[in-house]
């Protein structure tokens, strides 16, 4: 694939997508400060604020998404900008914490929802064989965007300058969509799409045993790497003083994100699905080594090597995933299905609270045999049921098999 492609046309909307990232990340890592200064809630409210808002939201985006396969994809795009845009802009003016809670719920909406409709316009634009390297170059872009975000958060923090306003004006620059040429692939499968309606939609998903169980896999999944370094933290805490701690996260944050930043494309692009198994395989390994050496590194090196190895897990799990969900989506349903993903976050947010319940009352050990539970259930689901995506009679994927007439939306 040539890289070019990605910056003309209806491709632009892959490296575009780095600047609501970017927002995002910003957001994230100056609102605790946002929320300290302005409401002075403590910890445990800050914790409860943000896992609140981001779990509601996430809920909201599965509901939401049996709409998006009713709307104009380019449309979604520019209003769900706009919508972050504003919010960042509003999060700046108002006072009431209630308020607050509300833009932050429709802000990580509109993300959401962006996010799921630049997976559409990837599934439909890119044939199979270059979906695995457009894919990791997307996360290429946010893991740059959520390392750079928080640096450029705190700096402007730190001269004075509200970091929303940056946020609302890096939200805003998707809109160049506007001005790009933007066509993709009609669906040419959308029978019965007009009398199923929302709650059909909804009712279709919830009967098919295959997004259940990937829901269920990518949940327990997400549980082991989409918060590592929450629960790190908190396990360090309890085994070691604090500025051993401070040091030892430190390290562990900037070697995921170089590792991340160095590898994604790589080694995501050499992902595909008719290896599914291999490679959930060696993601699964990847977990296993990197969680076993947290659990007994006892230096600076040793914290280096294993979270090298654990990121390159994260690096193959997230092409799996979409590889997964592609395959099984009718084209009709496509957002909806795209949406479902947005549940890992319910994994995700609920590690750091079962890792502070054990730690809490029982040795760290029983944290660690927590999370290989985890990763074994959640990875036996997606290796047994991801090999089937390469037998004959598995729907087709989007980018292949569910495309007509090109045409602007």
């Amino acid at each position: 694939m040539g890289m070019s492609r990605l910056f003309s046309g209806s491709a632009l909307v892959v490296p575009l997508s780095f600047f609501p990232t970017l927002a995002r990340a910003a957001f994230l890592s100056y609102f605790l400060i946002f929320l300290k200064e302005r409401f002075d809630l403590s910890v445990d409210q800050i914790g409860l604020f943000v896992g609140g808002f981001i779990l509601l939201s996430s809920v909201s985006s599965l509901v939401f998404g049996a709409v998006l396969d009713r709307l104009s994809i380019k449309a979604l795009m520019l209003i769900s900008s706009v919508i972050q845009s504003a919010v960042y802009l509003s999060l700046f003016m108002f006072n009431s914490l209630a308020l607050v809670f509300i833009l932050c719920l429709l802000l990580n909406l509109a993300y959401l929802s962006l996010e799921t409709a630049v997976r559409m316009c990837i599934a439909r634009l890119f044939t199979p064989q270059e979906t695995a390297s457009v894919l990791s170059l997307k996360y290429t872009f946010t893991n740059t965007a959520y390392a750079l975000g928080p640096l450029i958060g705190l700096w402007l923090n730190r001269q004075g300058v509200s970091p929303l306003l940056f946020c609302s004006a890096s939200a805003l620059i998707f809109i160049v969509v506007i001005v790009s040429p933007f066509a993709l692939p009609r669906v040419v499968d959308r029978q019965n799409v007009e009398g199923e309606g929302w709650f059909g939609s909804l009712a279709i998903m919830a009967k098919d045993r295959n997004l259940l169980k990937f829901s269920v896999a990518s949940v327990l999944l997400a549980g082991v790497f989409g918060q590592f370094h929450m629960y790190v933290g908190q396990y360090l805490i309890t085994t070691h003083s604090t500025a051993q701690m401070y040091e030892i996260i430190n390290v562990v944050f900037v070697t995921n994100a170089l590792t991340s930043i160095l590898l994604q494309y790589l080694i995501g692009r050499r992902v595909a699905a008719e290896r599914f198994r291999y490679w959930i395989f060696g993601c699964i390994v990847a977990f296993v080594i990197g969680l076993i050496g947290f659990a007994f590194s006892s230096t600076l090196y040793a914290w280096v090597f294993f979270t090298a190895i654990f990121t390159v897990g994260e690096i193959i799990i997230q092409p799996l995933e979409f590889f997964y969900i592609t395959r099984i989506a009718p084209a009709h349903m496509a957002g909806a299905y795209y949406s479902s993903q947005n549940l890992t976050y319910l994994g995700a947010a609920s590690t750091p609270v079962v890792c502070g319940f054990i730690l809490a009352g029982f040795n760290p050990l029983y944290f660690l045999l927590y999370l290989l539970v985890l990763l074994m259930v959640g990875g036996v689901i997606f290796y047994v049921e991801g090999g089937k995506l390469i037998q004959p009679g598995t729907k087709k994927p989007l980018s292949n098999g569910a495309v007509g007439d090109q045409g602007s939306i």
